[in-house]
């Protein structure tokens, strides 16, 4: 029988993003300057147990870069979760697609040697990743109310054709997960 859109774990959640490899990234997410993300996400089971459960979720997120771009993502996680009591670790491996617009003008080189200016619509990416995860239920099976803070790393592809193809990004973030019924 199928279920209600309702019943299915909604999350809304903050991010810092760092442009390192781990384990670099995790702590310039604290001393780094802040590029600020948000993401919400709609979830939905593929085996869900009271021990575990196996998860896909498709997301929107919209981070600020500072002084290079603000870019938005559309993409899909899909992982394992395990749940001891009230407590649940979780890893999961993503996909999607990033677009990023660029906060400064471009200069493109003429074929006579000079330099116009453009802004442009943006550059399309590609994003691949993984992360872990760790979380508290607040609520109950039907009634999901979960805090959960997590780690995340991504590859942007591509990021500079010539000198820089893929761009490691790490994430910390935290957020809030629960559903409307």
């Amino acid at each position: 029988m199928a279920q209600s859109w309702k019943s299915n774990p909604i999350s809304i959640s903050v991010f810092n993003n760092a442009t390192l490899l781990p384990p670099a990234s995790v702590t310039a997410t604290f001393n780094q300057p802040i590029h600020f993300g948000i993401t919400a996400a709609y979830e939905f089971g593929w085996k869900d147990a009271p021990k575990h459960k196996w998860f896909q979720n498709a997301g929107i997120s919209y981070m600020y870069h500072r002084f290079v771009y603000q870019a938005i993502f559309l993409n899909t996680q899909g992982g394992y979760r395990w749940k001891i009591n009230d407590f649940s670790i979780e890893g999961y491996i993503q996909a999607g697609y990033m677009h990023a617009f660029y906060l400064t003008d471009r200069c493109v080189m003429q074929p006579d040697g000079t330099y116009i200016t453009k802004q442009g619509a943006g550059k399309p990416q590609f994003i691949v990743g993984a992360g872990i995860g760790f979380g508290y239920d607040l609520g109950k099976d039907e009634h999901i109310r979960r805090v959960f803070l997590g780690y995340d790393v991504r590859m942007q592809m591509q990021f500079v054709k010539s000198y820089v193809t893929v761009l490691p990004n790490g994430a910390l973030f935290i957020g809030f997960q629960f559903n409307l019924e």
